[in-house]
């Protein structure tokens, strides 16, 4: 099996509706010959919430890796590619592995299929890490959780450390309409005998306290700043001891955001009895000092259970060291161009205010969103003297953009329009942004990957001299194999390998067949990834290529410019220096 139809199989499965629960995944691993729960395998950590849990599953793997462990990652959703939400030691799981896991898996799925009890995407997807962590043999894999908590396909596990980093109303048609209700099934993953680690207040913690102690965990570990508020507490006090403490004004662990240090690094501090961390991390915004509090005592407790000793130098190195695409992450200062994935009203007031401690002139927002999100909370809370451009993602969930403009409108924006595609409305706000403005993609993680796209698409310029050459490049675009066959004969001189969004591949192939130029693209049917497209022609093809892409609504104007470009620089040129290293005089890299 190929990679191509391994992750058109999964992808596929996202037709089936969400239904919670745990036995489908478990009956599955043991369909792979996999038992998570039963010999030496790996140890396993669960990090639920609302927000931040991505970051704090981050920040645990990187700090247990210091610590000299082998550390699996599981994550969602991926910006990319597919094997994003795998990783183990750093590294992306390989597409072989996905092809094979479904070549074992898809008999079993088929016949649960038939039997009309289809499994989820998330659900296999989750099976397919916990799979390849087994099969990798790591010490500890960090599952970041997708929905709840007590029946996530997460919990197919049994860990020996949780978190829950904070609660706020999210699926209410899912998990329950009030705090508590959805506090109630994300605590559901604290470890039996052992403490769950929280950043919760109030009501929430309540609620997380109470489950824990249903389960059988062994206590709460409370995570805060100075001045947070627990369960019990009437207003703001300071830390005095006593009565104070008992009622819960303090928390266990302190943690403080020291202030933004440069445009893509912060300081943060966690001080607790016996310990402390100063740190410096690649993530902007105070909220990233409770993640980062929560991780060092996830991190330690991991520790103490596998007896390695995770001390401060592994924290901090840990920390300094966990970057996150798609998260406050600045891409450009001139202008200022951040994407943040914020997708609910909490979320969204917390980029707005990372925001401001940065100075620029107007604010223009790129924003999509989900069509089950709050996006009435969500416009409230983002920055109100900006111009906004609403656009779609691809992905059936996403919100239509000019409902989506409406709402920005309703809540007393003056200047709203609503466009069709992410890239066209990036390229539009970038048009009217000045270098002292501020650009900000925001409001879902699916536009912030095909945002993202426009600076991390690769573009591989080559010359093909021999079939054999051809052959090779299809190849590795994952282009089907009828397709490498007919165009291996044809791909015999300038060659382009480029990756881009499935409409942006479609509408690419249809220009430059019009031109009697060639194009393949990979064999993915779904807008689930990034896809390759192999395009094939002489140099005066490529520039009426990019004479075409001027103006065109899917965001490929720069592709068609740096192409031509690329290719006049080797005609200059004997050979070629890319991103350091020293390429041949027929292909290189940019």
């Amino acid at each position: 099996m190929h990679y191509h139809e391994a992750a058109n199989f999964l992808f596929d499965l996202r037709r089936f509706g969400v239904d919670p629960g745990v036995e489908s995944v478990q009956e599955l691993l043991a369909a792979v010959d996999v038992s998570p729960n039963e010999g030496d395998g790996p140890a396993y950590v669960q990090v639920a919430g609302t927000n931040g849990k991505g970051s704090t599953a981050r920040m645990v793997e990187s700090a247990l890796r210091e610590a000299g462990l082998s550390v699996g990652l599981y994550t969602s959703p991926h910006l990319e590619h597919l094997t994003e939400r795998v990783h183990v030691d750093g590294r992306e799981m390989p597409r072989s592995a996905v092809a094979e896991f479904v070549e074992a898996a898809k008999p079993w799925l088929v016949d649960r299929a038939a039997d009309g009890a289809p499994l989820t995407f998330f659900e296999v997807v989750t099976a397919l890490g916990i799979w390849w962590f087994e099969r990798a043999g790591v010490d500890v894999a960090v599952l970041e959780v997708g929905l709840g908590g007590e029946l996530d396909a997460t919990s197919a596990v049994d860990p020996i450390a949780s978190a829950v980093t904070n609660v706020s109303l999210e699926h209410t048609g899912v998990l329950g309409d009030t705090v508590e209700e959805i506090a109630e099934t994300k605590a559901h993953v604290a470890p039996v005998g052992r403490p769950l680690v929280t950043g919760t207040e109030g009501a929430a913690l309540s609620t997380v306290r109470d489950v824990a102690d249903e389960v059988g965990a062994s206590g709460v570990i409370t995570v805060g700043e100075d001045e947070w508020i627990g369960e019990g507490a009437t207003g703001t006090a300071d830390y005095a001891g006593g009565d104070d403490a008992a009622s819960g004004v303090h928390p266990d662990v302190t943690v403080a955001y020291n202030g933004r240090i440069t445009h893509q690094q912060a300081g943060v501090s966690v001080a607790a009895e016996g310990w402390a961390v100063d740190a410096r991390i690649p993530l902007l915004g105070e909220h990233q000092a409770m993640n980062a509090g929560i991780a060092c005592v996830l991190s330690r407790q991991i520790g103490d259970e596998l007896g390695v000793d995770v001390g401060r130098g592994a924290l901090e190195r840990g920390l300094a060291k966990a970057d996150w695409p798609g998260r406050f992450e600045v891409m450009s200062q001139s202008p200022l161009t951040v994407l943040d994935g914020a997708h609910n009203p909490e979320a969204c007031e917390t980029v707005t205010e990372t925001l401001s401690t940065f100075e620029y002139d107007d604010c223009h927002l790129v924003v999509a969103a989900m069509h089950d999100k709050d996006t009435v909370a969500m416009a409230a809370a983002l920055p109100d003297d900006a111009s906004v451009t609403t656009c779609e993602p691809v992905t059936d969930r996403a919100e239509d953009s000019e409902v989506l403009a409406r709402t920005f409108e309703d809540a007393g924006y003056d200047d709203v329009r609503a466009t069709g595609s992410v890239a066209n409305a990036l390229s539009m706000a970038r048009e009217d942004a000045d270098g002292d403005d501020a650009l900000l993609v925001t409001g879902s993680l699916y536009a912030v990957a095909e945002a993202r796209a426009t600076w991390t698409r690769l573009q591989v310029p080559k010359r093909v001299d021999s079939i054999d050459e051809a052959e090779t490049v299809l190849r590795d675009a994952q282009v089907s194999e009828p397709g490498i066959w007919r165009m291996r004969g044809k791909a015999d001189h300038r060659v382009l390998h480029t990756r881009v969004q499935q409409r942006q591949a479609e509408y690419l192939k249809q220009e430059m067949l019009s031109l009697d130029g060639e194009c393949s693209a990979s064999a993915l049917r779904s807008g689930g990834e990034l896809h390759d497209v192999v395009l094939s022609g002489t140099m005066a093809q490529f520039k009426r290529l990019a004479e075409k892409l001027q103006g065109q609504p899917w965001g490929l104007s720069g592709l068609g410019e740096r192409s031509v470009s690329s290719w006049g620089s080797s005609t200059a040129r004997q050979s070629a220096t890319c991103r350091g290293h020293r390429i041949g005089r027929r292909s290189w890299a940019c």
